[in-house]
C-alpha cells in the first residue's frame, strides 16, 4: 500500500501523541523475564529509546527515507518466539534501524532480546503486551 506525504505525517503524529501520552519518567531499560523465583527466570535487559527518541523517530518516519534500510517483499505473518526466517530478520531490522533498539540481533532468530523488546514497543504504543507480532503491531511497526 502506497502512502502520501499527509498519511505519513498524520501516522508521525499519532506515533508523537501516544508516545507522549504514555512517557513514563525513569530508565528507559526495560526488562522481561518469568516470574521471580520460578525456574528460567532470567531477565533480559532491552536498551530501549528514551521518550523523546521515540518522539524524533516518528517525525523521522514521516519522511519515509528510514523504510528503506529494512526493504522486504514478503507477507507480515504473525511471528513469535521460536520463529526463523525472513519475516523475523525484516522485524529485527524493524526494530534496530528504525526505532534504535540497541541490542536486537538481525540473525532471522526471534528469542528472548527481539521478544523483549516487542513486548517494550507494544507497551510503549498501548497495544496489549503478548511479545508476538501480530497484525495490530505489524500496525504499529509500519505506520
Amino acid at each position: 500500500m502506497r502512502t502520501g506525504p499527509r498519511t505519513r505525517i498524520a501516522a508521525a503524529a499519532a506515533l508523537i501523541a501516544c508516545a507522549t501520552a504514555l512517557a513514563v519518567p525513569g530508565s528507559a531499560t526495560a526488562t522481561t523475564g518469568a516470574a521471580p523465583g520460578s525456574a528460567g527466570s532470567a531477565a533480559v535487559a532491552v536498551e530501549a529509546p528514551s521518550v523523546p527518541a521515540v518522539m524524533a523517530r516518528a517525525r523521522a518516519l514521516a519522511s519515509g527515507s528510514e523504510w528503506r534500510l529494512c526493504m522486504y517483499l514478503g507477507g507480515h505473518t504473525t511471528v513469535q518466539m521460536g520463529s526463523t526466517g525472513e519475516p523475523v530478520r525484516h522485524l529485527q531490522c524493524i526494530l534496530s534501524e528504525v526505532y534504535r533498539y540497541v541490542n536486537v540481533p538481525t540473525n532471522g532468530v526471534f528469542e528472548e532480546v527481539t521478544k523483549a523488546s516487542v513486548e517494550h514497543l507494544q507497551r510503549a504504543f498501548g497495544r496489549t503486551v503478548t511479545g508476538v507480532v501480530d497484525t495490530a503491531t505489524w500496525a504499529v511497526l509500519h505506520p
